[in-house]
């Protein structure tokens, strides 16, 4: 347990309408501290007592090695299978993204007094693909290393994002498949990293720094930045036609909501053909499978279970409905939860069989004017 600090820093930075200042996160009752350059109007909406983090993986199942040109990276110490965890981390500093003051570099050089010895050089110690002579050296780690974190901002205030540098997961380099998920927990000021796909023993662990969605050209460009050019088994391809290929997938994925039928429509549709979903999402799943985009799995997983339930299909039901459970029990307990509640009592699902039991009516009375087809919830 810990307590969040309030004790603000002499000096305030203004942006605009917004006045930024230095906070601390007492994040443990050790020698882990974080500093955090927030607006103001954010403070005191944070958590005044945080919880403690969930417990990681023991022994940890992730391990820290040179990756060759990139680097350091993240490697898997064991087998992972997919949905497992595979760390628990805090961040080190929480920083707004889009800052673009003369006073940046004051205000961001003023995070580093306020960090333990130790958690300075877990910051220190992470790369930094950016200049000093053109960003602070702490924006310029984050700039590198920092993923999305969300924190309560007033409804009136300026709308604004922040990072979260952590010392671990940010050693994960960057791949344009999505083999894993971090969930962040304001309450006890964590982030979590889930597999999404199986993971060998050694093999890499990457994370994903840009939209993956987009185009093969378009996803170098956005990783200029970071100063180096994408050589992942997505972006290294062979020829102009199987970057086409993966272009082709990724756009279809990417607007897949706006061009193929959708569950709810079709299970309230007795007219249309049993497997309309089935297929569909099947041809999405296998399109995720070519591109390793497996962290966009479990909605179309989700709707072929529920395509099964409103046919009836216990045992094709819970074949997928347990695919749910397995890659969300860490990461959306409640779905997962729910689901298995599911199999555990298929028809307990308040659809259950409602596309059979209309097939039947149709398959018997004759007389279209008899015809019942009223939903039953």
């Amino acid at each position: 347990m810990g307590d969040l600090e309030t004790t603000r820093e002499k000096t305030e930075w203004t942006w605009g309408t917004q006045t930024f200042v230095v906070e601390n996160a007492a994040i443990s009752a050790g020698e882990d501290t974080c500093a955090m350059l927030l607006d103001a109007s954010v403070v005191p909406l944070l958590p005044r007592t945080l919880q403690s983090p969930p417990l990681g993986p023991n022994p940890p199942a992730f391990f820290v090695a040179d990756a060759g040109t990139k680097g350091a990276g993240m490697f898997a110490a064991r087998d992972i299978p997919a949905g497992a965890l595979i760390l628990v981390d805090r961040p080190v500093a929480v920083v707004p993204s889009n800052v673009a003051s003369p006073w940046k570099r004051e205000a961001f050089d003023a995070l580093l007094p306020r960090l333990s010895q130790i958690s300075r050089g877990r910051l220190l110690a992470l790369a930094n693909c950016k200049p000093l002579s053109e960003f602070p050296l702490v924006e310029g780690i984050a700039l590198t290393n920092a993923s999305q974190i969300s924190l309560p901002v007033p409804p009136t205030a300026t709308p604004q994002e922040y990072g979260g540098v952590f010392p671990d997961i940010s050693r994960a380099n960057h791949s344009c498949g999505l083999d894993i998920t971090v969930k962040w927990d304001l309450v006890s000021f964590s982030a979590s990293l889930y597999a999404l796909r199986p993971i060998r023993a050694g093999e890499e662990i990457f994370n994903q720094y840009i939209d993956v969605l987009a185009p093969h050209a378009d996803r170098r460009t956005q990783l200029a930045r970071y100063g180096f050019t994408c050589m992942c088994v997505h972006c290294d391809l062979p020829d102009a036609a199987a970057v086409a290929r993966s272009d082709a997938a990724r756009t279809e994925l990417r607007d897949w909501r706006h061009l193929h039928p959708r569950f709810l429509p079709w299970s309230l549709d007795a007219c249309r053909s049993d497997d309309t979903i089935i297929v569909s999402n099947r041809r999405a799943l296998a399109l995720i499978e070519q591109e390793g985009l497996y962290g966009m799995q479990v909605p179309f997983m989700e709707e072929i279970a529920l395509s099964y339930a409103v046919m009836g299909d216990e045992s094709r039901f819970c074949e997928w409905a347990q695919k749910v459970v397995d890659l969300c029990v860490g990461q959306d307990p409640q779905r997962a939860a729910e689901f298995a509640g599911w199999i555990a009592d298929p028809k307990s699902y308040k659809r259950w069989g409602w596309r059979a039991k209309q097939k039947l009516i149709l398959d018997q009375q004759k007389d279209p004017a008899d015809l019942d087809i009223s939903i039953p919830w």
